[in-house]
Protein backbone atom coordinates (compact mmCIF):
# COMPACT_ATOMS: atom_id res chain seq x y z
CA UNK A 1 0.00 0.00 0.00
CA UNK A 2 2.81 2.40 0.94
CA UNK A 3 4.64 1.72 -2.33
CA UNK A 4 1.49 2.56 -4.27
CA UNK A 5 1.05 5.83 -2.37
CA UNK A 6 4.68 6.80 -2.97
CA UNK A 7 4.44 6.02 -6.68
CA UNK A 8 1.30 8.19 -6.87
CA UNK A 9 3.25 11.11 -5.49
CA UNK A 10 6.09 10.53 -7.94
CA UNK A 11 3.60 10.50 -10.83
CA UNK A 12 2.44 14.04 -10.18
CA UNK A 13 3.28 16.22 -13.18
CA UNK A 14 5.11 19.34 -12.07
CA UNK A 15 6.13 21.05 -15.31
CA UNK A 16 3.98 24.00 -16.35
CA UNK A 17 3.49 26.17 -19.38
CA UNK A 18 4.21 29.71 -18.20
CA UNK A 19 1.20 32.00 -18.06
CA UNK A 20 1.37 35.25 -20.05
CA UNK A 21 -0.79 37.05 -17.47
CA UNK A 22 2.15 38.25 -15.29
CA UNK A 23 3.95 39.74 -18.33
CA UNK A 24 0.87 41.54 -19.63
CA UNK A 25 -0.02 42.65 -16.11
CA UNK A 26 3.39 44.24 -15.54
CA UNK A 27 3.29 45.88 -18.97
CA UNK A 28 -0.11 47.46 -18.28
CA UNK A 29 1.03 48.56 -14.82
CA UNK A 30 4.19 50.29 -16.14
CA UNK A 31 2.20 51.96 -18.90
CA UNK A 32 -0.43 53.34 -16.50
CA UNK A 33 2.22 54.34 -13.95
CA UNK A 34 4.13 56.34 -16.58
CA UNK A 35 0.93 58.19 -17.55
CA UNK A 36 -0.40 58.94 -14.07
CA UNK A 37 2.81 59.53 -12.11
CA UNK A 38 6.05 61.39 -12.94
CA UNK A 39 9.14 59.35 -13.79
CA UNK A 40 11.76 62.10 -14.10
CA UNK A 41 14.08 61.06 -11.31
CA UNK A 42 16.21 57.96 -10.98
CA UNK A 43 14.42 57.16 -7.73
CA UNK A 44 11.11 57.09 -9.65
CA UNK A 45 12.52 54.51 -12.03
CA UNK A 46 13.76 52.41 -9.11
CA UNK A 47 10.34 52.63 -7.49
CA UNK A 48 8.44 51.50 -10.60
CA UNK A 49 11.00 48.73 -11.16
CA UNK A 50 10.56 47.46 -7.60
CA UNK A 51 6.75 47.60 -7.86
CA UNK A 52 6.84 45.85 -11.23
CA UNK A 53 8.94 43.03 -9.80
CA UNK A 54 6.59 42.63 -6.81
CA UNK A 55 3.57 42.62 -9.12
CA UNK A 56 5.19 40.05 -11.42
CA UNK A 57 5.96 37.72 -8.49
CA UNK A 58 2.41 38.07 -7.17
CA UNK A 59 0.79 37.42 -10.56
CA UNK A 60 3.17 34.53 -11.20
CA UNK A 61 1.98 32.95 -7.96
CA UNK A 62 -1.71 33.53 -8.74
CA UNK A 63 -1.51 32.45 -12.39
CA UNK A 64 0.70 29.37 -12.35
CA UNK A 65 0.09 28.38 -15.93
CA UNK A 66 -1.26 25.19 -17.44
CA UNK A 67 0.24 21.87 -16.41
CA UNK A 68 2.35 20.22 -19.07
CA UNK A 69 0.93 16.73 -19.20
CA UNK A 70 2.98 13.56 -19.00
CA UNK A 71 2.81 11.47 -22.16
CA UNK A 72 0.35 9.01 -20.63
CA UNK A 73 -2.06 11.88 -19.94
CA UNK A 74 -1.81 13.36 -23.46
CA UNK A 75 -4.67 12.66 -25.84
CA UNK A 76 -3.49 14.67 -28.86
CA UNK A 77 -6.67 16.76 -28.66
CA UNK A 78 -6.02 20.18 -27.11
CA UNK A 79 -9.52 20.60 -25.70
CA UNK A 80 -9.36 17.16 -24.06
CA UNK A 81 -5.84 17.86 -22.78
CA UNK A 82 -7.14 21.06 -21.17
CA UNK A 83 -9.74 18.98 -19.31
CA UNK A 84 -7.06 16.50 -18.24
CA UNK A 85 -4.81 19.35 -17.12
CA UNK A 86 -7.62 20.75 -14.97
CA UNK A 87 -8.24 17.32 -13.50
CA UNK A 88 -4.59 16.86 -12.58
CA UNK A 89 -4.62 20.31 -10.99
CA UNK A 90 -7.39 18.99 -8.75
CA UNK A 91 -5.28 15.92 -7.92
CA UNK A 92 -2.50 18.23 -6.77
CA UNK A 93 -4.92 20.29 -4.69
CA UNK A 94 -6.01 17.06 -2.99
CA UNK A 95 -2.36 16.38 -2.19
CA UNK A 96 -1.97 19.82 -0.60
CA UNK A 97 -5.10 19.39 1.51
CA UNK A 98 -4.01 15.91 2.57
CA UNK A 99 -0.68 17.29 3.79
CA UNK A 100 -2.40 20.14 5.62
CA UNK A 101 -5.05 18.02 7.36
CA UNK A 102 -2.76 15.18 8.51
CA UNK A 103 -5.47 12.64 9.38
CA UNK A 104 -5.00 8.89 8.80
CA UNK A 105 -8.58 8.14 7.72
CA UNK A 106 -8.82 11.18 5.44
CA UNK A 107 -5.37 10.42 3.98
CA UNK A 108 -6.59 6.92 3.08
CA UNK A 109 -9.68 8.32 1.35
CA UNK A 110 -7.73 10.97 -0.55
CA UNK A 111 -5.10 8.44 -1.67
CA UNK A 112 -7.88 6.28 -3.07
CA UNK A 113 -9.52 9.26 -4.83
CA UNK A 114 -6.16 10.25 -6.35
CA UNK A 115 -5.45 6.74 -7.64
CA UNK A 116 -8.92 6.47 -9.19
CA UNK A 117 -8.57 9.94 -10.71
CA UNK A 118 -5.28 9.09 -12.41
CA UNK A 119 -6.80 5.92 -13.85
CA UNK A 120 -9.72 7.97 -15.18
CA UNK A 121 -7.47 10.58 -16.78
CA UNK A 122 -5.15 7.96 -18.27
CA UNK A 123 -8.17 6.18 -19.77
CA UNK A 124 -9.52 9.44 -21.25
CA UNK A 125 -6.11 10.21 -22.74
CA UNK A 126 -6.30 6.89 -24.60
CA UNK A 127 -10.01 7.30 -25.39
CA UNK A 128 -10.55 11.06 -25.92
CA UNK A 129 -13.95 10.41 -27.53
CA UNK A 130 -15.21 9.62 -24.02
CA UNK A 131 -14.13 12.96 -22.55
CA UNK A 132 -17.72 14.23 -22.34
CA UNK A 133 -18.47 11.45 -19.88
CA UNK A 134 -16.33 13.08 -17.20
CA UNK A 135 -17.85 16.57 -17.48
CA UNK A 136 -19.82 16.26 -14.25
CA UNK A 137 -16.86 14.60 -12.55
CA UNK A 138 -14.64 17.59 -13.39
CA UNK A 139 -17.21 20.37 -12.99
CA UNK A 140 -19.07 19.16 -9.89
CA UNK A 141 -17.67 16.18 -7.97
CA UNK A 142 -14.08 17.38 -7.80
CA UNK A 143 -14.74 21.06 -6.91
CA UNK A 144 -17.26 19.97 -4.27
CA UNK A 145 -14.85 17.45 -2.73
CA UNK A 146 -12.12 20.10 -2.59
CA UNK A 147 -14.55 22.59 -1.05
CA UNK A 148 -15.52 20.11 1.68
CA UNK A 149 -11.90 19.26 2.46
CA UNK A 150 -10.88 22.93 2.58
CA UNK A 151 -13.77 23.54 4.99
CA UNK A 152 -12.64 20.56 7.06
CA UNK A 153 -9.12 21.96 7.26
CA UNK A 154 -10.42 25.36 8.35
CA UNK A 155 -12.67 23.95 11.08
CA UNK A 156 -10.17 21.34 12.23
CA UNK A 157 -7.48 24.00 12.76
CA UNK A 158 -9.60 25.82 15.33
CA UNK A 159 -8.36 25.31 18.87
CA UNK A 160 -11.88 25.32 20.32
CA UNK A 161 -14.52 23.26 18.51
CA UNK A 162 -18.17 23.72 19.46
CA UNK A 163 -20.99 21.31 18.74
CA UNK A 164 -21.74 22.76 15.28
CA UNK A 165 -18.11 22.46 14.19
CA UNK A 166 -17.82 18.92 15.52
CA UNK A 167 -21.01 17.90 13.71
CA UNK A 168 -19.82 19.48 10.45
CA UNK A 169 -16.43 17.76 10.70
CA UNK A 170 -18.12 14.40 11.16
CA UNK A 171 -20.46 14.98 8.23
CA UNK A 172 -17.54 15.88 5.98
CA UNK A 173 -15.64 12.75 7.06
CA UNK A 174 -18.68 10.64 6.22
CA UNK A 175 -19.12 12.37 2.85
CA UNK A 176 -15.63 11.31 1.74
CA UNK A 177 -16.85 7.72 1.48
CA UNK A 178 -19.60 8.94 -0.85
CA UNK A 179 -17.08 10.86 -2.95
CA UNK A 180 -14.80 7.83 -3.15
CA UNK A 181 -17.74 5.72 -4.36
CA UNK A 182 -18.68 8.41 -6.90
CA UNK A 183 -15.11 8.48 -8.23
CA UNK A 184 -15.10 4.68 -8.53
CA UNK A 185 -18.48 4.73 -10.26
CA UNK A 186 -17.12 7.27 -12.75
CA UNK A 187 -14.17 5.01 -13.55
CA UNK A 188 -16.41 1.97 -13.88
CA UNK A 189 -18.82 3.76 -16.20
CA UNK A 190 -16.02 4.43 -18.69
CA UNK A 191 -15.74 0.69 -19.29
CA UNK A 192 -19.46 0.05 -19.72
CA UNK A 193 -19.22 -0.24 -23.52
CA UNK A 194 -16.43 -2.81 -23.33
CA UNK A 195 -18.33 -4.73 -20.67
CA UNK A 196 -21.40 -4.88 -22.93
CA UNK A 197 -19.28 -6.05 -25.87
CA UNK A 198 -17.76 -8.83 -23.77
CA UNK A 199 -21.19 -9.92 -22.49
CA UNK A 200 -22.48 -9.99 -26.07
CA UNK A 201 -19.52 -12.09 -27.19
CA UNK A 202 -20.11 -14.51 -24.31
CA UNK A 203 -23.79 -14.89 -25.23
CA UNK A 204 -22.86 -15.54 -28.87
CA UNK A 205 -20.25 -18.09 -27.80
CA UNK A 206 -22.71 -19.88 -25.50
CA UNK A 207 -25.30 -20.02 -28.30
CA UNK A 208 -22.75 -21.48 -30.70
CA UNK A 209 -21.76 -24.13 -28.14
CA UNK A 210 -25.41 -25.07 -27.55
CA UNK A 211 -26.05 -25.44 -31.27
CA UNK A 212 -23.33 -28.07 -31.64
Amino acid sequence: MEKSEKSDRLEKPEKRERSVVPIYGVGIFVFLYSILLPMYRFSDLLMVLWLAIMLYLLLNKLFKGRLLLESKYQSGDRSVDNVLSQGLEYVQQLEQLKSAIQDAEITQRINSMQRISRQIFEHIAKNPQQSSRINRFISYYYPTALKFLAQYQEFNDKSVKGENIQTTLQKIRSSLTTFEEAFLHQLDSLYSDKAIDIETDIVVLENIMRSK
